[in-house]
């Protein structure tokens, strides 16, 4: 059986299918994963969200494109939103990629990789969506994984193009979201991450309105105790009464919540086609914060789109360190020369959106460090990540219930009374802050 090297970019919701790929290849009987290097098949899973992400998907087609070159048997499958977006267009640039399977294609793999279907582009079959019963292989560590509840964005957000790319957006059916949770607990899950484009609007198109809480609330009545669900990627829009209160009632929904706000300034917004009615969207963050003590609310931002001048970055910059996101990333905006931004001006200067971005992010450390500083002699409840026993003590680190895998901090901690395992959720009383990282002692 040939040797498969499988690498996969982009976000969580990206990983979600490379991990259906992986179950659609091991189910048809390829079972042999190794390097890039020994591979005879190398199968790229890609991102083009942002340019970046494109920049990056086609720095590993060259390097996969020259492996293919050494040994030239190999087979080089190309996957996912960069095919979909690109795959067409820009074919002739890398002569060395057999096949450009789209975001909906690639259940086919096995099929497309022993030539069931002749050509070199699968891009155009009806909308996918995987369930509880699609083959599924996990790649995160055992202690937690993604949930994909929905696929596709119904927004038309000016700088995005998950739209044109993904679809609208498909809510899969409760029911089969309740089953793919209790197969996840099965397997030794202890921390389900829900994500979607956008998780508020769960249920639009298939129940006709928002049913995040209602999943929610049936979730919290099937889960064994000691389960935590992570809710990722939440529009301000859905952010009503019946979700603050489930969130605040749920006893497996952490107190954790990302909204994405991408800018504060109106006018900025209003081109960004995006809710322009900031001061509403924060009294709704401030009754979360008030309903459910303890919460870390998660936003990102966008800094240099085009229009923003200085005093709209300057409104950005207040606004973050009036209201004291406990958690923030920043994205510097790149023009993706197909999406409706692309025709905006005035354009923003490269060399200005790295240094408001530097500053944005200045801002925001100390925002975090002051916050952790507050944390000191709070106890915060720990997913443990990893532990070495030394010396009758054990070195643990983990995340917080409010910190979400790969793009939050860390925190260690020691045990000195029994043994602590990957995958735990212990207590943990903190001791030391500092800017990105906490350390404590198990209660």
């Amino acid at each position: 059986m040939n040797k498969i090297a499988f690498i996969t970019l982009g976000c969580d919701k990206n990983l979600v299918d490379a991990e259906v790929a992986l179950g659609k290849l091991l189910s048809g009987g390829y079972n042999f994963f190794s390097s890039p290097e020994e591979a005879e098949i190398l199968i790229l899973n890609t991102c083009a969200f942002i340019e970046e992400a494109c920049q990056e998907t086609e720095d590993w087609i060259k390097k996969l494109s020259l492996l293919k070159q050494a040994y030239p048997p190999k087979k080089l499958l190309v996957m996912g939103c960069y095919a979909q977006r690109w795959g067409k267009e820009k074919h002739s640039l890398y002569p060395a990629v057999d096949y450009w399977v789209g975001v909906n294609d690639f259940p086919f793999v096995v099929s497309i990789l022993e030539g069931d279907f002749p050509g070199k582009f699968f891009l155009d079959s009806p909308f996918f969506l995987y369930d509880h019963r699609t083959e599924r292989m996990l790649s995160t560590p055992p202690h937690y994984a993604y949930l994909k509840v929905a696929e596709g964005c119904n927004h038309q957000c000016s700088f995005c193009l998950i739209p044109s790319i993904r679809g609208p957006l498909r809510s899969r059916t409760m029911e089969s979201i309740e089953k793919e949770a209790l197969n996840l607990v099965s397997q030794g899950v202890k921390e389900i991450i829900l994500v979607a484009q956008d998780l508020s609007s769960y249920g639009l198109d298939l129940y006709h309105r928002r049913m995040i809480s209602s999943l929610l609330r049936r979730l919290d009545e099937i889960l064994p105790p000691g389960i935590w669900l992570r809710l990722l990627y939440f529009s301000p829009q859905g952010l009503d009464d019946e979700f603050i209160e489930t969130m605040g009632e749920s006893s497996h929904v952490v107190k954790y919540l990302d909204v994405p706000l991408q800018h504060v300034e109106p006018a900025i917004l209003r081109r960004m086609r995006r809710s322009s009615s900031i001061e509403q969207i924060r009294g709704k963050l401030e009754t979360l914060r008030k309903n459910i003590p303890g919460v870390f609310l998660r936003t990102t931002f966008l800094v240099g789109f085009p229009g923003e001048d200085e005093k709209a970055f300057q409104h950005l910059v207040d606004f973050v360190e009036d209201f004291c996101f406990e958690r923030m990333g920043v994205f510097i905006y790149s023009e993706p020369p197909d999406a409706p931004s692309a025709s905006l001006y005035p354009k923003v200067e490269e060399e200005v959106k790295r240094e408001r971005y530097q500053r944005l992010m200045k801002a925001q450390k100390r925002v975090m460090r002051d916050f952790h500083n507050s944390l000191i002699g709070e106890e915060l409840e720990v997913i443990v990540e990893g532990a070495q026993r030394r010396r009758g003590i054990t070195h643990c680190w983990g995340r917080t219930y409010g910190d979400a895998p790969e793009v939050d901090g860390k925190v260690k901690f020691e045990s000195r009374e029994g043994e602590v395992d990957k995958g735990d959720i212990v207590k943990i009383r903190v001791t030391q802050a500092h800017d990105y990282e906490l350390k404590g002692e198990k209660i």
